[in-house]
């Protein structure tokens, strides 16, 4: 019997593995360099070294754990090598991590995401969840407290937030709670403390967009993660009163520009049809920020990673077939998964409180001098003051705290000897002219909160 075959016309692309590897090892270069800026020009040389030593760290650990697997294996060590880039783990992980972690638990860390993300699945492309997720997952279950004390980088605005109960409900909270952190505007360009790679969504969306353009990522994943995002957050803020700020900073925290370029867009582990990577960004964004809202983990990106890393086989099956003739039932699918996703957030959203405004008790009077006891939220739990007011001359005559309620060895520093720098202050220009002390932002935004309660009470 004779067979006839017509081949079709084929379609050649430049885009190779090692390319579009390449190309993402130099976008996370780049945001690892503004950090490397960062650290070098506002703190010191030994903040920023520990960076590149912690960034070289993993690299070693990684492409060490890939070396023994090849010598257990009987493979090719330098194939091996070039096929599985360990780097690229190594590199994101890293990233995802403060400047304040131990070495060796990023090491070890970096280890288990290598072997037990990848290697133990069959290698690169065999993977079911993100490797440097669970890296990232690692961390937080067994080295949170593995952090050096002599790096201080501060409270950061996702674990600020978080001692907010995750809602703010006025424009003059959210407007005050963002000062320390120098507003929107600051945290979009990244000029905070926080993750080493994570805080600048300006270079990270610069990157994104070169990457998108270059074939790299699929942009889909990041616009569709972020819109949603950003309309829940919205939709949040609205039932409690917060303003459109809220929303843009579930966008600029907690690595949500990071995840959503460099994580979520990871071929191996994500859907392949656009409808299926669309219904991925859609599902990370309603846990994300259902995560951030009612559970005990600060940031919910990497964790909806995972979890919809778990979900990539339904919704492969969900939308395998012929795109074209499906394209109806995949815009069904992804309006009801969006209204259902909407809906969850608006249901949890509406158990969540804010936290109380403090509050100033006028106590013992002396002359024109009245003693106010305050008490301000602070990181962890409600920290009270003693404020003295000169109520003739409209300003503070001392501050003592009486009660401290945040972190051991990091909130004490704000003591008395800063707390005197308060002394003579009749304004709102003259309590922020005051720094906060190195470390303890979130202490010291209760301290000057009080002060100016104090003198609001007493003027």
């Amino acid at each position: 019997m004779k067979f006839n075959f017509k081949p079709s016309p084929n379609y050649r692309d430049g885009q190779s593995t090692g390319r579009i590897m390449g190309e993402l090892t130099l976008g996370l270069l780049a945001v690892f360099a503004f950090s490397l800026y960062y650290y070098f020009s506002n703190f010191s040389a030994s903040y920023g070294l520990r960076a590149i030593l912690l960034m070289i760290t993993a690299i070693i650990s990684a492409c060490g754990t890939e070396i023994l697997w090849c010598v257990f294996t009987k493979k090719d060590i330098l194939n091996s090598l070039e096929n599985s880039y360990p780097w690229v783990t190594a590199i994101i992980l890293t990233m995802m991590c403060p400047l304040s972690i131990e070495y060796y638990a990023l090491a070890v860390a970096t280890v288990i995401a290598i072997f037990f993300g990848k290697l133990v699945f069959g290698g690169f492309g065999q993977n079911i969840f993100n490797p440097a997720a669970v890296g990232r997952a690692t961390i937080f279950a067994s080295f949170a407290g593995a952090a050096t004390a002599d790096i201080v980088t501060g409270a950061t605005p996702t674990s600020s937030m978080a001692a907010q109960n995750w809602i703010i409900n006025s424009a003059e909270g959210m407007s005050s709670f963002l000062k320390p952190f120098g507003g929107l505007g600051n945290m979009f360009v990244g000029l905070y403390p926080g993750a080493i790679g994570e805080t600048s969504a300006l270079v990270i969306l610069v990157v994104g967009v070169i990457l998108a353009i270059r074939k790299v990522i699929d942009w889909r994943v990041p616009a569709t993660y972020l819109i949603t995002l950003f309309v829940l957050g919205a939709g949040v803020g609205m039932m409690h009163g917060a303003p459109i700020s809220y929303a843009l900073f579930h966008l600029l925290t907690g690595g949500a520009m990071f995840g959503a370029v460099f994580m979520m867009t990871d071929p191996v582990t994500n859907p392949t049809s656009a409808a299926g990577r669309i219904m991925f960004a859609i599902g990370c964004a309603v846990i994300t920020i259902v995560l951030r809202l009612r559970s005990n983990l600060p940031e919910g990106v990497m964790y909806s990673i995972l979890i919809m890393n778990m979900l990539t086989p339904w919704i492969e099956s969900l939308t395998d077939g012929q795109q074209i003739k499906m394209k109806s039932k995949n815009i069904r699918n992804l309006v009801i998964l969006f209204a259902a996703g909407l809906a969850i957030t608006l249901l949890v959203g509406s158990t969540i409180k804010p936290v109380a405004a403090g509050s100033a008790e006028a106590g013992a009077t002396n002359g024109t001098e009245t003693t106010y006891n305050v008490t301000q939220h602070g990181f962890q739990g409600d920290n009270q003051f003693e404020v003295v007011i000169d109520t003739a001359k409209g300003e503070v005559v001392s501050v003592k705290m009486t009660e401290f309620n945040d972190t051991p060895g990091i909130g004490d520093g704000v003591n008395d000897e800063y707390l005197s720098q308060f002394v003579g202050a009749k304004s709102e220009a003259d309590v922020n002219a005051v720094d906060n002390v190195s470390g303890a932002t979130y202490t010291s935004k209760s301290a000057k909160d009080a002060v100016l309660q104090a003198l609001s009470a007493g003027n």
